[in-house]
């Protein structure tokens, strides 16, 4: 079963996602033959970085600058395992899709990247294009939903679902609960790692059950009638809340 791993160069998860990578190379049957990478190292993501610092987040602003600052230890996984390398700006480009075309994957695993995917990139893939979304759906939508779930007063968990052209939407196929504000002792930074342990566990179980099957698991059953709320990335005046209701960022 061959498998394209899709991942953002820069992320403000601990070791930038390399755990993720990993758990998809340990799967045996699967056979990682591409890691397309989203370049978005740049002085506006280093901006970022020191724009959260600023604003009250500097756990998860001192993670970005990191990431973007040290070598990714995901393009050194890559190079020693011997996994074909693309980086992109655009992964809708025709340098990328032909890319693609050539290896021929069989399912596109994609991870932590805000690309909205185009027709021609969703049709390549045998199977899928299969999304972990940091988020419950079909709920929650858009960027950072486990830390609104989180403040919110809920359990912070992660979706993994089909890619179609409409963003966080498609056919989910699993939901996984990570911690509550308890748990993780409303700091962030421990949520992530814990939701990370449970995302490679969660990936590994789904890429066994396609090497076993040889297609895609039942979607879940639509038991909320709802569109789901669209989040955006949270403003100063969030941050500071959040901030004052106890939470380290």
């Amino acid at each position: 079963m061959k498998v394209v791993i899709m991942m953002s160069r820069v992320n403000y998860v601990p070791e930038n996602y390399r755990s993720l990578l990993e758990a998809c190379l340990q799967v045996t049957g699967i056979e990682v033959v591409g890691l397309l990478l989203v370049e978005n190292r740049s002085f506006k993501v280093a901006f970022q970085g020191l724009g959260l610092l600023l604003m009250g987040a500097p756990r998860v602003g001192f993670a970005l600058l990191k990431n973007a600052l040290l070598p990714d230890p995901k393009i050194a996984l890559a190079q020693r395992t011997q996994i074909s390398l693309l980086r992109t700006r655009n992964p809708n480009d025709e340098k990328t899709l032909t890319w693609l075309h050539q290896i021929q994957p069989d399912l596109i695993l994609h991870m932590r990247t805000r690309c909205i995917l185009g027709p021609a990139f969703l049709k390549i893939s045998k199977l899928a294009c299969v999304n972990v979304h940091h988020g419950l759906l079909p709920e929650t939508r858009g960027t950072l939903c486990d830390l609104r779930l989180l403040v919110a007063g809920h359990r912070g968990g992660f979706s993994l679902h089909r890619m179609v052209e409409k963003v966080d939407k498609g056919e989910v196929y699993s939901r996984t609960e990570v911690a509550d504000a308890r748990e993780c002792q409303k700091n962030y930074g421990t949520y992530l790692r814990l939701s990370t342990v449970c995302e490679a566990h969660v990936v590994q179980k789904f890429l066994e059950n396609l090497v076993r099957t040889g297609q895609l698991p039942l979607p879940l059953p639509p038991f909320l009638e709802t569109e789901g709320r669209w989040f955006r990335t949270p403003s100063y005046g969030e941050i500071r809340e959040w901030r004052k209701a106890g939470w380290k960022l």
